[in-house]
Parts: structure tokens; C-alpha cells; sequence
């Protein structure tokens, strides 16, 4: 397999400042390309752990492809949310998607639609979120863009945090 193993060490971390981190990174690049680059991160969003270097690479691949697939503009949408019991990052572009037939094949090494592409950005995003015990999905209409979606795992204990900070957590249904 073309992609090295990997040495994913996941510490608790803030996946919305990585996000919006990235978005700063990628601003300008945006911008250049004519692309507006929106951001939406779910105050919900509980530390989780995550390798946030190579969680970011993951984002990155995501991002420069949905940049090469706006080469007239268009808009770009970084977002969180936490979803149950997990942390969904999700990349949507309105750039020129992905026809029907190819996208059972893109995350597949070597696999490229681009001219000078080495077919191992998707692959490698893939690679990431697999070793972080999650998943990435894609939705892509041809002409309408794609949204790529990545899933994370909440670990057992931030999820019964959450459930007890709910609003009957603290005093339960004991009436006056």
C-alpha cells in the first residue's frame, strides 16, 4: 500500500480550533482562487482525542481538492457539529463534483481526475481518519459540488459528560 504507516498519536484536542486554524491557513489561497471560504464550528463540539497534525493534513487534501475543483471560484464551507455520539467535520464546495461512476473509486490509491495529481491525497485523507477510528464520506452531484464528511468517534466518557450537562441533568424531575 502507497501510503507509510503512520505514526497517529491522538491526544484530547479542540477540533474546532484545528478547523479554524486550518481556515486561516487557507484563507488567502481561497481568496486568490476567487473562492469564498465560509466557516461553521458547533460550540457543542467536546474535546476528543484526535492527532491534530495529521487530522489537519486530512482537512488540507480535502480543501486543495475542493480548490481544484473551483478553478472559476465559488464557495467553500468548512464546518462541525456534533451529531449523538459523534463529531462530524464537514468540507463542502460548489465546484464541479463528482460524476457517479468515479466516486466509488477516489479514495482508492493512485486514483486521479487531475492532470499532475497523484492520486494519493484522498487515500491518504482516508488512511487518517481510519487510524482515528472514524470514517469519511462523499456526496457529490456533477455541476453542484461535493460535500466530504468526516466522522469521529466521541469516547465513552465525554458522551455521558455531555448527556449529564443536558438541561435535566443536574436536578432531575424532582418538582418543589
Amino acid at each position: 500500500f502507497a501510503v507509510r504507516p503512520m505514526d497517529i498519536t491522538p491526544i484530547n484536542d479542540d477540533v474546532n480550533s484545528l478547523v479554524l486554524e486550518l481556515a486561516e491557513f487557507m484563507k488567502v489561497e481561497a481568496e486568490q482562487s476567487g473562492v469564498a471560504l465560509e466557516v461553521s464550528v458547533d460550540g457543542l463540539v467536546p474535546i476528543i482525542p484526535v492527532d491534530k497534525r495529521y487530522m489537519k493534513q486530512a482537512l488540507l487534501n480535502l480543501v486543495k481538492n475542493s480548490l481544484g475543483a473551483m478553478p472559476d471560484g465559488g464557495s467553500l464551507r468548512l464546518a462541525t457539529e456534533l451529531a449523538g455520539d459523534e463529531v462530524r467535520l464537514s468540507v463542502t464546495d460548489s465546484g464541479t463534483g463528482i460524476a457517479e461512476d468515479k466516486l466509488g473509486k477516489i479514495f482508492e490509491p493512485y486514483f486521479t481526475t487531475k492532470e499532475n495529481g497523484t492520486g494519493l491525497g484522498l487515500t491518504l485523507a482516508f488512511k487518517i481518519v481510519k487510524e482515528h477510528g472514524g470514517d469519511i464520506t462523499v456526496r457529490s452531484k456533477p455541476g453542484q459540488g461535493s460535500v466530504f464528511t468526516i466522522t469521529l468517534p466521541v469516547p465513552q466518557r465525554e458522551r455521558r459528560m455531555i448527556a449529564s450537562s443536558g438541561a435535566d441533568g443536574e436536578y432531575g424531575d424532582a418538582t418543589p
